[in-house]
């Protein structure tokens, strides 16, 4: 298998705290799709470290690790905020994670294709 390659983790998440932790928590429910099996195992083990504050910006990780990740914050951000399922006031907490997803999402998805 060839060598996997690694770039930092580059961002910081400091806000949402509560929202990243759930969301990112379902990210590691629904992992059970990805492939190969190798991946998701590695996409789990992320998943985890990042949920106990493990990964900092200078932790090295897999760019398909990194762009599956991305992904998942896309599509949570498209979900809870571009769709505008959720109403701005009652549902505040969701709208704002989701916003906040968006906005990482984008740097990150900037960060990995900085280091392509």
């Amino acid at each position: 298998m060839p060598k996997q390659k690694t770039i930092p983790f580059g961002i910081s998440f400091r806000g949402q705290r509560e929202y990243t932790l759930s969301e990112v928590s379902n990210f590691i429910e629904c992992a059970d799709g990805v492939e190969p099996v190798a991946l998701q195992s590695q996409y789990i083990s992320f998943l985890e470290d990042f949920t106990s504050r493990k990964i900092k910006p200078s932790t090295l990780v897999d760019v398909d690790v990194l762009q599956l990740f991305q992904e998942d914050l896309d599509n949570r951000a498209q979900i809870d905020f571009r769709e505008g399922h959720y109403d701005p006031i009652d549902d505040r907490g969701i709208v704002n994670g989701g916003r906040y997803f968006d906005k990482m999402s984008k740097k990150l998805k900037a960060h990995i294709a900085k280091h392509s």
